[in-house]
């Protein structure tokens, strides 16, 4: 496993890789309007891993997706590698969430009619039209989540478990900085999750991928360096069992 000791932002030992600053972030629901996020400020560093958790409906998938590039916030601002992502055109945000953020989610929304092998080519695919080198980087991943056999299967000949190798397989391809999970063993059964969860682990530290996961799975949260939760739209993070802020 990677050492992320002194990776937490206490130590001053690197730069962050992602940094929030005042991120709000609302939705209107029927006549009354949610506030989800309420001026949060938040440092992820590079090779870091976090859990965010807590029950349904805190936020935790609205947080995911403004790190993620997928949905910006209603004011503050995002920067990645000292990048305001949100102040970036469409092309350019499109390009940075293929190459450096990696998605990972409950349902693992693989192609049917596609088989494991072309679903994980699909992201090398969309920067390249290289597919030789699409096809061995998506075999190599492939094979390392444990799925070399089973290249050829279409979703629906894959169990569970095995559907979701192949999405992890699929967000880990191009090597991306960033993993992005939410909640990405909630559909599986413990003994699978459980699977999942040291998976993800091994992954982290071969790889040395920043790895984010929403989750009210307390067992793949504690494989995290740190946890956090959301808290009347605050970002805490968790020490002990106490809340303190972020």
């Amino acid at each position: 496993m990677v050492d992320t000791n002194g990776l937490t932002g206490k130590t001053g030992m690197a730069d962050p890789l992602i940094v929030g600053r005042d991120l709000y972030k609302g939705f209107h629901n029927d006549q009354f309007r949610v506030e989800v996020l309420t001026g949060v400020d938040i440092e992820i560093f590079r090779g870091e891993t976090v859990a965010v958790v807590g029950a349904s409906g805190i936020g935790k998938s609205t947080f995911l997706q403004i790190l993620g590039a997928l949905d910006p916030p209603d004011r503050g601002t995002l920067l990645f590698e000292g990048r305001d992502v949100y102040a970036l055109g469409e092309s350019e945000l499109a390009a940075l969430r293929n190459r450096y953020v990696g998605f990972v989610f409950q349902f693992h929304y693989l192609l049917p009619e596609f088989d494991a092998l072309e679903n994980v080519m699909m992201p090398v695919l969309i920067g390249s039209n290289d597919r030789p080198a699409a096809a061995d980087a998506a075999e190599e991943i492939l094979a390392r989540v444990g799925l070399a056999h089973r290249l050829h299967h279409r979703p629906s000949e894959l169990s569970g478990g095995e559907q979701q190798r192949v999405a992890i397989a699929r967000a880990l391809v191009l090597r991306p900085q960033i993993v992005l999970a939410d909640e990405p063993t909630g559909n599986l059964d413990a003994k699978t999750s459980s699977r999942i969860h040291e998976l993800l682990a091994e992954l982290n530290g071969e790889l040395g991928t920043t790895l984010i996961v929403a989750t009210h799975n307390m067992g793949l949260a504690s494989l995290m360096s740190r946890q956090m939760t959301i808290v009347d739209g605050k970002v805490k993070t968790v020490e002990d069992g106490s809340e303190t802020e972020s």
